[in-house]
């Protein structure tokens, strides 16, 4: 058996402990392993600091090696699929590998039960509840049973807490708490995260879910959680604790007020418990999550899809305090690289900390996403790259002002060009990412955008992010489709979960076919373009 709650880095996680009112956290399966999602961790170090007993066990690390120990491991191969899938009539039509076109956008996808396509359609489906017991069919049945539920019997918990990030988790979070509900009664189970607060009324609507969990936390979740936990140890009511989704009467009622963090109030993140050697980025080094401020503090993307509208105000920590946080980090992990996990890192928060990380003399690399905004000029960028910064992520988008304006990204050619300028000289890399098929793009202006890249080194260098534009719901277009030239297809059958629209475009000719033909003729140019590079 696997050690699911095994040390990290040095640190001895808590082992077999016999007490009253532990919570713990977890990753469910499947999604990234290259950085760990930093929701449990924030997690518990807030309720480790109010006192609470807790641990953390990142369940999608312990299933893919448990794939690559196990014969299930050739469930990942298409061809077995495809045979096993066609002998089970029952649900072989809402397993798709693409949906309108859409392939899967990400790895972890590619796995029976993960597909963002086969969870928005079983979620609504009336043979859910068979798929979830399935032990033949379901991957995750077996896996949780033979790794998971003993030694979580063994940790003798009072919550378990289920932190869901993107649809891929969805089936293997509600069969870990159906699960969870047979094998250990008494336990509480809680959900949440980004996915489960883009859809809270939806699940709000579904009163059979009860089957797989107790509680719905929306939105941040530290002080929901530390309540909630507080409310059922001293049988306070639920009713007052901040976002809270809870179950009265067969109906899932809303508790108390919206409730946001004070991020100088928010201690170290706690990484204990989950295997931090493991999470390798791309050059395979180990590296840790960290943020230094919550929300955008641009908010006016019209196809943002971080969380559901309207969104949380930015909030961000100070940089004292973002030290003092780094140093634990360092001490305790002795993490040498840390991907900032902002939405979006703001240039003055980036100067004041790479200033405070230089006067330290704190020796870290570290990654960070952003805006072209000006205020990244040529010393700010130095700054950024003296302290420790290898990458930033930067939303391109697209080079064409007018699309720029209509997008609602509130900058300008000139500065994106600049800040280009800049951090190539300065030897800082730049991470391009880039959407194809904007709301109102023409072939031409996403060619503009192509033949910029193209002409510089830098991209080819440090990569180029191409996606297709994909509607998700409950962003700017969503919710006012024709103001920005998108007609919503309707279909047949409702999915109230549904994750990825199909839609035509109004105005714009850059359809989804349109979209894949002009990414794969970029990536073909810039491979030729790396190799004369490496020549």
């Amino acid at each position: 058996m696997i050690n699911l709650f095994s040390a990290a880095s040095g640190i001895i996680a808590y082992g077999i402990m016999k007490k009253e009112g532990r919570i713990g956290l977890f990753i469910p399966p499947t999604y990234e392993r290259n950085y760990p999602p930093l929701g449990t961790p924030a997690l518990s170090g807030f309720l480790k600091s109010k006192g609470m007993d807790v641990f953390q066990a990142d369940l999608n690390i312990i299933y893919f090696d448990y794939l690559r120990k196990n014969r299930l491991g050739k469930l990942l191969t298409p061809k077995y699929k495809s045979e096993k899938i066609r002998k089970k009539v029952y649900y072989y039509k809402i397993l798709q590998s693409e949906d309108n076109g859409r392939k899967f956008l990400y790895g972890f996808e590619n796995n029976p039960g993960s597909s963002f396509a086969f969870t928005e359609t079983i979620l609504s489906s009336d043979i859910l509840f068979r798929y979830i017991q399935d032990k033949e069919e379901n991957p995750f049945v077996r896996f949780f049973h033979k790794e998971v539920l003993p030694r979580v019997k063994d940790e003798n918990i009072s919550i378990a807490g289920l932190s869901i990030t993107c649809p891929s988790q969805v089936i293997a979070s509600f069969t870990f708490g159906y699960l969870l509900k047979r094998y250990l009664r008494d336990v509480k189970i809680v959900i949440g995260g980004q996915y489960v607060s883009f859809f809270k009324e939806e699940l709000k609507k579904k009163r059979d879910f009860a089957q797989f969990y107790d509680y719905i936390i929306f939105f941040e979740g530290e002080t929901p959680l530390f309540e909630l936990a507080d409310s059922l140890t001293n049988n306070r009511p639920l009713s007052d604790v901040p976002n809270l989704i809870y179950s009265d009467n067969g109906k899932w009622i809303t508790g108390g007020k919206i409730a946001y963090e004070d991020m100088d109030k928010l201690p170290t993140p706690d990484f204990d418990g989950l295997p931090t050697k493991k999470y390798l980025d791309s050059r395979k080094k180990s590296t840790l999550s960290f943020e230094t401020s919550r929300g955008c503090y641009w908010n006016r993307c019209i196809f943002c899809v971080d969380l559901p509208l309207p969104r949380p105000q930015y909030r961000e920590k100070s940089p004292d305090l973002v030290i003092m946080d780094i140093k634990k980090l360092i001490k305790k992990y002795k993490t040498k690289r840390l991907i900032i996990s902002n939405t979006a890192y703001s240039p003055s928060h980036m100067r004041d900390i790479s200033k405070r990380i230089l006067e330290e003399g704190i020796k870290i690399s570290w990654w960070a996403q952003a805006r072209f905004d000006n205020g990244f000029d040529r010393d700010t960028l130095r700054l950024a790259k003296e302290s420790g910064c290898e990458t930033i992520g930067f939303g391109l988008e697209s080079i064409n002002q007018r699309v720029l304006d209509f997008i609602g990204k509130g900058t300008k050619v000139g500065i994106i060009k600049r800040i280009v300028k800049d951090a190539y000289e300065l030897k800082l890399g730049i991470h391009f990412q880039v959407i194809i098929g904007l709301p109102s793009e023409s072939v031409e202006e996403a060619l503009d955008t192509f033949g910029f890249l193209i002409r510089r080194p830098e991209a080819a260098k440090r990569h180029a992010a191409y996606n297709p534009y994909f509607l998700i719901p409950k962003n700017r277009v969503f919710f006012n489709p024709e103001k920005f030239g998108i007609r919503i297809i309707k279909k047949r059958t409702h999915l109230p979960f549904r994750y990825f629209y199909s839609f035509k475009h109004i105005t714009g000719d850059i359809g989804r076919d349109k979209a894949y033909k002009i990414m794969r003729i970029y990536n073909a140019i810039n491979s030729k373009m790396r190799s004369k590079q490496r020549k």
